[in-house]
């Protein structure tokens, strides 16, 4: 009996998007608030509560983190897997695709950056120099002060509606 790839992604995506959403939200809010539109320490810190899992505590920002980014890994892979695989037609199915395999570097690089980011330092006594590192590549910086902005916009608005299309293609399932 094949691995129920399919089944696992279409079932957990719905729950697996709402986190991803919030962080994808709160991660574009942020960089481009502050860019953009000149966002106060006072809120940025609040969105950055939100999308690091702070509102939880200490204890449980790490675990919200980790669930968040293992959470996006499962539904690259899940979906890396399903390319070989023939199924369904239409625009919707299309931009998914198509949005998953431009996006599929970046948002790997942002998942992995920021769990190894939070739980490093939350559990592992992560040097600065390698925190440095990790932030500089799960929010674009090394592409220069004003292309990371766009890399996070990118990123974050693309998950966003690869996340919307697979919604759709849910609902047509059931429909």
């Amino acid at each position: 009996m094949a691995f129920p790839t399919r089944k696992l992604h279409r079932r957990l995506s719905p729950l697996l998007f709402v986190l991803i959403a919030v962080s994808a939200v709160t991660g574009v809010a942020y960089r481009a608030g502050k860019k953009w539109f000149g966002m106060s320490g006072q809120t940025g810190q609040a969105v950055m509560e939100w999308h690091t899992g702070e509102w939880l505590g200490p204890a449980w920002s790490p675990f919200y983190v980790l669930l968040t980014g293992l959470g996006l890994l499962f539904l690259i892979v899940t979906g890396i897997t399903m390319l070989r695989q023939r199924g369904g037609k239409g625009i919707a199915r299309w931009w998914h695709r198509v949005l998953g395999g431009v996006l599929l570097l970046p948002l790997a690089a942002t998942a992995v950056t920021g769990v190894l980011y939070k739980t490093g330092q939350a559990w592992f006594g992560l040097s600065e120099d390698t925190a440095d590192l990790l932030m500089t590549i799960h929010e674009g910086a090394w592409l220069g002060k004003n292309l990371k902005v766009w890399y996070v916009v990118v990123t974050g608005s693309g998950v966003l509606a690869m996340g919307l299309f697979g919604l759709v293609l849910l609902r047509r399932k059931r429909g």
